[in-house]
């Protein structure tokens, strides 16, 4: 049985539930674990081996190094450099192929920032910047907290310069906007919702919005961090400080059409497309927030408005015929949308896959139910939302 062939889906879900299972043994038994890591990882290896025999490298190292994070998270020795160097060296010998140092090096130099071993954690950092935006900003923050403890050279202006550090802690903050790494790669590590860590990353990127202020970067990563983690309350800020610094930046203005209308803020909306128009008049951009607000709103003359003036921009046919009948779904108007969707199976012709989708899901406006309509209003409209705005060739995420 073990040998069959199974659906990766399903290895995982045995795998999840065989990890379970040891993150639980691990906080019961941390001290016994700690005294002997080689029998512990013996036992560990058996274990997968014997349920789970065809398991991937990939999948097999994945678990390994999942297993040596639970043991590391619940040890009293967590905080111990040597002891946390002496966990891993026995999780990479017992991984497989290509055995991905980085992860063990990475969270190594975290916990050497946790435990004040600033200079070591730097140099332990550096040559990962490329993986993780959370790293360029913690080596920032060990040069910062070094150049707190050098000594200002006495007289005139030179005590007033930076010194040594707080320079090369400016230099890892503009090394970040070069090279541009991705957000959340390491979300998987214990790090990633380490809360010392996510405020050294925020410390340090509100350190660099105030030392180099006309430099966008520093702002665009932190929303877009912010918007993966669900800061609201820090997106908020840092947008404003982007529109009062670049008020004419599409992705700033973008990102403020987002958060009012997640607030469902209809005047903030109105004030930013507004905004978006003036700056950008020949873009198709602005003219169809203006149409996406018309339709969540129900405004017949708005609406009017904004259609004809993305047809005088020569807006894609099908865009048109879409947004009509979103239109008239949510003004609940029956007759209107049937007359829509002619429109739309003349356009797109009858057996085109967004038509199908359209047809089954508006089948549900049937029901007797309020939430079954609501849901599938909503469906329709982000699915219509999509097609228009990959249509568009506007960015989304």
């Amino acid at each position: 049985m073990g040998d069959e062939w199974q659906p990766e889906a399903v290895v995982r879900q045995r795998l999840d539930l065989i990890k379970r299972e040891f993150i639980e043994y691990i906080r019961a038994n941390s001290e016994k674990i700690d005294a002997n890591l080689p029998v512990f990882f013996g036992q560990v290896i058996a274990s997968l081996d014997k349920a789970l025999p065809g398991l991937s490298d990939a999948l097999y190292n994945q678990f390994i190094d999942a297993i040596a994070f639970a043991v590391l998270d619940a040890s009293k020795q967590s905080d111990d450099i040597p002891f946390v160097k002496k966990l891993f060296n026995y999780a990479l010998s017992n991984k497989r192929g290509n055995r991905g140092r980085a992860v063990y090096d990475i969270l190594l130099g975290m916990k050497m920032i946790n435990t004040g071993k600033y200079a070591e954690a730097a140099e332990q950092l550096n040559n990962y910047r490329s993986m993780d935006v959370l790293i360029c900003p913690a080596i920032a923050y060990c040069y910062f907290v070094l150049s707190t403890r050098q000594t200002p050279v006495e007289g005139g202006r030179e005590s007033q310069r930076p010194n040594e550090m707080l320079l090369a802690a400016r230099e890892q903050m503009i090394e970040l906007v070069h090279l541009n790494p991705p957000i959340n790669r390491l979300q998987d590590l214990e790090l990633a919702e380490d809360p010392r860590i996510n405020k050294i990353f925020w410390f340090m990127i509100k350190q660099a919005i105030d030392w180099f202020p006309g430099e966008r970067e520093f702002i665009r990563i932190g929303i877009e961090k912010a918007s993966r983690d669900g800061k609201r309350d820090i997106k908020e800020e840092l947008l404003n400080i982007a529109i009062g610094r670049f008020y004419n930046d599409m992705f700033f203005l973008r990102e403020l059409y987002k958060l009012k209308l997640e607030n469902r803020d209809a005047s903030g909306v109105v004030g930013v497309v507004n905004q978006m128009t003036q700056q950008y008049p020949d873009d198709l951009e602005p003219i169809y927030y203006g149409l996406k607000l018309s339709i969540i709103t129900r405004r017949m003359d708005t609406y009017i408005r904004f259609r004809k003036l993305a047809v005088s921009k020569n807006i894609p046919a099908k865009a048109p015929v879409l947004l009509d009948y979103a239109f008239e779904m949510m003004r609940g108007k029956k007759v209107e949308m049937s007359a829509c969707m002619d429109e739309i199976k003349k356009r797109f012709g009858p057996q085109h896959y967004f038509v199908t989708l359209l047809e089954y899901v508006a089948n549900d406006f049937q029901s007797d139910d309020a939430k079954t309509v609501m849901r599938a209003k909503k469906a329709i409209f982000d699915a219509i939302d999509q097609y228009c705005m990959k249509l568009l060739k506007i960015e989304a995420r």
